[in-house]
């Protein structure tokens, strides 16, 4: 066999899955080395995977984001995405590359395959011809929703429908060149200056198109029924479905009240702000339990870190985390900001949602799971309680919701991810040596 190298991002929800990944090819016989930020060796070198930090400007954690730059706090939406953007993406690239240039010189004559999340961007120079002293095959591994431009699509982020008639199109293509013209200037001006200046032979194309049509395959963790379709996406993109149970993090003892879950006579509402977007549980947690507080159901909070709530209704339960895993299985709704993990997770489950958030990736998660029939997107961050009130009461009265997401449950049962992305693996390492 040869050497699997994967690079991470150094950000929870872009590393924990592809953690999973690495366990599993290290659980075939494979030689795997895990490359992202220091913060994350712990874990990492817990699943048995070996592992190397990125270098210099590389090794940030993504934690720390607002800490070092303070200001994007207070940018309207797009301007901040921009410049998070830049500096989280663009400023490290460079030592991105020669971290992995560096492991994949390590391997020596054994033949190399690389897997790179899907904002990893440490191969961008060497799929641009930069000169390296070996060309391996990348495979791009999809952990947020599908960002490239479409003829068949408006712009991520936007939060548009699809729209494959004439006019549609000559909307979505407006917007497009709109977009990839404006919308990400200082990103996009970062990245041809970074790859102009590493020698690379190819101007890049738009970030989030190169994300997806850059490496020689490109693998969505997810399924086509939560995605929009494009008539023009490459051969080289494969859905796999999700993770399996159990393969996404580490998992604690259930919380004390554990059996009001499992013995619970109510409908069971779980609501999250994930573990990332949840500095101000005024957003969605807080005013949930206030909405629900007076109706029959039983509310379990994660907030996703250590942090105490006040005011907590009699008919609700918290915990900094829970092994959602666990959890489901007894859940009738998930109210959720939209992280994509967590949602397919529900899905997985065949649990409907009520969604709310819009930072980051999040209104193209909240659309597409919507349009797919298997939620309400309340299509903002701090939806008020009327509003949660309502969807909450609608998806629980209305049967349709939790037939789609039995329906979504039964596509992603079709597929094996960590099989699929094993056999990616296994034939690029065989080409490799043809």
């Amino acid at each position: 066999m040869g050497k699997v190298i994967v690079g991470a991002h150094p950000s929870y929800g872009h590393i924990v899955p592809m953690r999973a990944i690495a366990a599993d090819l290290v659980r075939r016989g494979h030689d795997v080395t895990f490359v992202t930020g220091s913060a994350y060796r712990d874990g990492v070198e817990r699943d048995g995977v070996h592992f190397a930090p990125l270098s210099g400007a590389a090794d940030v954690d993504s934690r720390t984001l607002h800490q070092r730059h303070p200001e994007l706090l207070a940018l309207p939406r797009d301007e901040a995405f921009d410049l998070a953007m830049s500096h989280v993406f663009v400023e490290t690239l460079a030592a991105q590359h020669h971290t992995m240039q560096n492991e994949i010189a390590k391997a020596g004559s054994l033949p190399v395959v690389v897997l790179q999340e899907t904002m990893f961007m440490g191969m961008w120079p060497a799929l641009l011809g930069v000169p390296v002293a070996r060309r391996v095959p990348v495979l791009g591994i999809g952990v947020l929703p599908i960002t490239m431009t479409s003829v068949d699509t408006a712009p991520f982020r936007s939060g548009l429908p699809p729209d494959t008639s004439p006019r549609g199109r000559r909307r979505n293509q407006e917007l497009n060149r709109v977009f990839r013209d404006s919308g990400l200037p200082h990103t996009q001006r970062g990245v041809d200056e970074v790859l102009r200046g590493l020698g690379a032979a190819h101007p890049p194309p738009f970030i989030l198109d190169g994300v997806v049509t850059l490496p020689d395959q490109y693998l969505q963790l997810s399924i086509e029924e939560i995605e929009y379709p494009r008539s023009d996406a490459p051969a080289s993109l494969h859905f796999v479905g999700a993770l399996p149970i159990g393969a996404r993090r580490d998992h604690g003892p259930p919380p004390v009240w554990w059996e009001d879950v499992v013995h619970s006579a109510r409908p069971v509402i779980a609501v999250s702000q994930g573990t990332q977007a949840n500095r101000d549980f005024g957003e969605l947690i807080e005013p949930t339990m206030k909405a629900l507080a007076d109706l029959d159901v039983l509310v379990v909070v994660a907030t996703g870190r250590d942090a105490a709530l006040s005011d907590v209704p009699d008919n609700a339960r918290t915990t900094p985390f829970i092994d959602f895993d666990l959890l489901l299985p007894h859940v009738d709704l998930l109210v959720h900001n939209g992280g994509y993990g967590g949602v397919q997770q529900a899905l997985v489950h065949g649990v409907p949602l009520v969604l709310a958030g819009q930072s980051e990736d999040k209104t193209e998660v909240t659309a597409r799971v919507a349009w797919a029939g298997a939620a309400i997107n309340l299509a903002t961050s701090r939806p008020d309680e009327a509003a949660i009130r309502s969807a909450v009461e609608t998806v629980l009265d209305d049967p349709r919701y939790r037939k789609r997401a039995g329906e979504l449950s039964d596509e992603y049962a079709r597929h094996d991810a960590l099989a699929e992305i094993a056999a990616a693996v296994e034939q690029s390492l065989a080409a490799s040596t043809s």
